[in-house]
């Protein structure tokens, strides 16, 4: 018979497991589509509801005085930072760092935490992760070794005291999350903290990593080269145990302080540089593990200030939080190299904080500013806050999804200086063209390739995602099969996850084509074989093999000849100059509405260019020619309109509102549910810069001083929605609605840089 102090202990353990469970459920949201190397299900942070409401994140406030604090604070700062741990010294008597800052007096930061408190502003911990001098020194195991040795990096400690970078993969990941808990144990007015560098820097060979790596593979680190499969799963690897240091970090704060949050610095497209970081140093899925992900917002020279690029940095931002919660720091500066403020226009402050918020993100700053510029910031503060009411709780109105694929920039780029042409051109081309032609367009993840995610869409668009695991290909071929659209271009689907080539597309009998190889070699008829040299190792020069100069002529009876295709094409054979692959239709029903001739004399063959067929309810388009890579690397009008008519005529339906405005209008849908009211929220920004980029191009920073407006654009509601009110925000304009078959229209009398259109939605009947 079972004791009775047995049933007890069951009942009691039991209970603890289900209390762990609500623990868990109420730290962590959804469940997560798997990466390799995944030990348990991955789940994004549940965010807490002061971090959804906060828009007025402001740096700096730590240097100020209480005078300038009070001021930031009337214009809106709500969370700033104040530092507990620098790479020299702890700011308070920690039992885990001996180094006391004599810098600090003991009473600093008790006065800094209660003028915090007074002023309600959010207090952000700051804690450098990888740079801390005295761990350096008295763990030397614990240093990070960036090349294939067993040698710990030495640092004269005298002259560098901050010593060089740690592991957060071993044994000091687990120090880190230790002195964050002594901290907001210690400093329970502690909301949030943030990091300056919470990666693993793409490498380690540490002891603690080379024994752990070789007791989960049965393999040694390899030598960092992306070309070698082996590196790539070593990737993956990091990756997973990067996510597992913040996943512990998340679980044991909130554990001390439940709405404590991680409001810290990520690496993303705001710095073009961190989008070069081959191999990458953090995971794009780690953000999901951030309560609001922050990202440095640049606009010199050498982050493609004057391109698409700083608009999609700031779509892809909040892309990575599942749209959600982030945060995008527009800095202040001429010119990179050397860094300065030269003769900045206090109006561009604007322009850059406006964008920031058109795509999603909500502009943080740096509050402190030379004399000259710092009531001019306070007023772009107070315009970001006259937004505020519709700037909280929104998510994108969905109709296409465009992919931004992190293992496809890093497995498939492969190099630094090559990624840009491999891969992103592909994507950046793409929002170009949706951004001019105002479609409703919406920046998803590896992650969001699932039969649930897809289903909200109307149409995918993959830009040349080259690598798809076989769950990702079963979920695309699912939506397409019902129903939804499918645009992709080039090698999409002829990697997996790992970055490993397949023999043919993986989505081969859903784009209706199979590969057959590179543009330069010799034709290859369809059943020829297939390179087998292909299906073992990519060169690295692989993609350079890609990209010749061809002639593009349209099917004039196809979709793509219509409005000012007529015009500017129409049956004539026109310039392509960019990546295409050879393939072979294998459908046919299948249409080739483009078609491909090399220009290099001679008989070249016609090769299939663009590729139209139907995959069961949905329709597909494939471009064996990047003309999305095209249009951002070397830019013709007709390649925009042909890859926004493939996308309208892929979509399932027609777009549920459309904007009519200039090509420099920004135009972005958003839909606000709350306190029981229902909205969409229609973002206008104008991009115009009135020097119109007369500078030396490769040099060329958006330094606008003035303002042209933009009047009477257009947006027209489609007949799904039923309006109650449609007013133009912060201006407070009523907006007169005209009702029309094709659905109801109002018009925006002036634009200077930006203003939304709010649309208050009556509940269906």
């Amino acid at each position: 018979m079972i004791s009775r102090w047995l049933i007890v202990a069951l009942l009691i353990n039991a209970s603890a497991f289900c209390s762990a469970q609500e623990s868990q459920r109420k730290i962590f949201d959804k469940q997560i589509a798997s990466q390799p190397f995944d030990k348990e299900p991955f789940r994004q942070i549940a965010i807490p509801d002061w971090v959804q409401d906060t828009v007025g994140c402001g740096y700096t406030l730590s240097v100020m005085d209480s005078a300038a604090r009070t001021e930031a604070a009337k214009h809106g700062v709500t969370i700033s930072e104040m530092g507990f741990v620098d790479p020299f010294y702890a700011y308070y008597d920690s039992k885990l760092l001996k180094r006391r800052s004599p810098h600090v007096p003991p009473e600093r930061l008790t006065k800094d935490i209660e003028e915090y408190k007074r002023l309600g502003v959010r207090i952000l911990g700051v804690y450098p992760p990888c740079l801390q001098g005295e761990v350096y020194e008295t763990h030397p195991e614990w240093r990070r070794i960036d090349t294939n040795t067993t040698t710990i990096p030495q640092i004269d400690l005298q002259k560098f005291p901050h010593g060089g970078m740690l592991c957060l993969l071993g044994p000091y990941g687990d120090f880190f999350i230790d002195v964050l808990a002594e901290i907001v144990t210690k400093f329970p007015d502690v909301d949030a903290f943030s990091f300056d560098g919470l990666h693993y820097g793409g490498v380690c060979y540490c002891q603690h990593c080379r024994s752990n790596y070789r007791n989960e593979t049965q393999s040694e680190i390899p030598n960092p080269d992306l070309n070698d499969p082996a590196f790539r799963r070593y990737q993956h690897w990091a990756d997973r145990r990067m996510e597992d240091v913040v996943r512990r970090m998340q679980t044991r704060l909130k554990s001390i302080k439940p709405t404590i949050a991680l409001v810290t610095w990520t690496t993303n497209a705001g710095r073009w540089g961190h989008f070069l970081s081959i191999p990458r140093n953090m995971p794009t899925r780690m953000n999901l593990l951030l309560d609001a992900p922050d990202q440095e917002f640049w606009l010199d020279e050498s982050n493609r200030g004057t391109t698409i690029v700083p608009a999609f940095a700031n779509a892809y931002i909040w892309a990575t939080t599942n749209h959600r919660v982030a945060f995008s720091e527009p800095y202040i500066l001429s010119h990179g190299n050397p860094y300065g403020k030269d003769s900045f226009p206090a109006h561009e402050i604007e322009r850059r904080m406006m964008l920031a918020l058109t795509y999603g993100a909500s502009p943080s700053i740096a509050v402190i500013q030379p004399k000259y510029l710092q009531q001019e910031l306070y007023a772009c503060m107070d315009e970001v806050q006259r937004r505020k009411p519709w700037l909280t709780h929104k998510q994108p109105e969905q109709w296409a999804a465009m992919l931004m694929s992190d293992n496809t920039r890093n497995f498939y780029g492969r190099s630094a200086g090559r990624v840009e042409e491999r891969y992103m051109a592909n994507v950046l081309g793409t929002f170009r063209a949706a951004q001019e032609e105002h479609l409703p367009l919406t920046v998803i993840n590896d992650w969001n390739l699932n039969p649930t995610d897809l289903a909200r869409y109307r149409v995918l668009i993959l830009p040349n995602a080259a690598c798809l695991d076989d769950a990702q290909t079963a979920a695309i071929d699912e939506f397409v099969r019902k129903g939804g659209g499918l645009v992709a271009s080039l090698d999409t689907s002829l990697f997996n996850e790992y970055g490993d080539p397949r023999d043919n597309f993986s989505l081969a009998k859903v784009m209706g084509v199979d590969y057959r190889g590179l543009t330069d070699q010799n034709p290859i008829t369809p059943g020829q074989e297939l390179d087998v040299n292909f299906a073992k190792s990519i060169g690295p020069d692989y993609w350079e093999k890609r990209k010749s100069v061809f002639d593009f002529r349209q099917d004039v009876d196809s979709f793509l000849n219509q409005g000012k295709m007529k015009t500017y094409i129409g049956g004539d054979p026109v310039t392509f100059k960019g990546p295409a692959v050879k393939v072979a239709v294998n459908d046919p029903m299948a249409n080739v509405v483009g078609s491909l001739t090399e220009k290099s004399g001679g008989n070249s063959p016609m090769l299939p260019g663009i590729i139209s067929r139907t995959h069961g309810k949905g329709r597909v388009v494939y471009f064996a020619g990047g003309l999305d890579a095209a249009y951002y690397l070397y830019a013709y009008p007709y390649q925009r309109l042909a890859l926004v008519h493939a996308t309208r005529w892929a979509a399932s339906a027609p777009e549920p509102l459309k904007v009519k405005a200039p090509m420099c209008v920004h135009s972005t849908i958003m839909r606000q549910q709350i306190n029981g009211d229902d909205r969409l929220i229609v973002h206008l920004y104008s991009d115009l810069n009135t020097t119109a980029a007369h500078a030396f191009p490769n040099d060329d920073v958006p330094l606008r001083e003035e303002v042209v407006p933009i009047h009477d654009i257009q947006v027209m509601f489609g007949p799904q929605y039923v309006l109650s009110r449609v007013h133009l925000e912060p201006e407070g304009i009523p907006l007169e609605a005209r009702n029309t078959p094709e659905g109801t229209t109002v018009t925006v009398p002036r634009l200077d840089v930006h203003s939304m259109v709010i649309a208050e939605l009556k509940p269906k009947p």
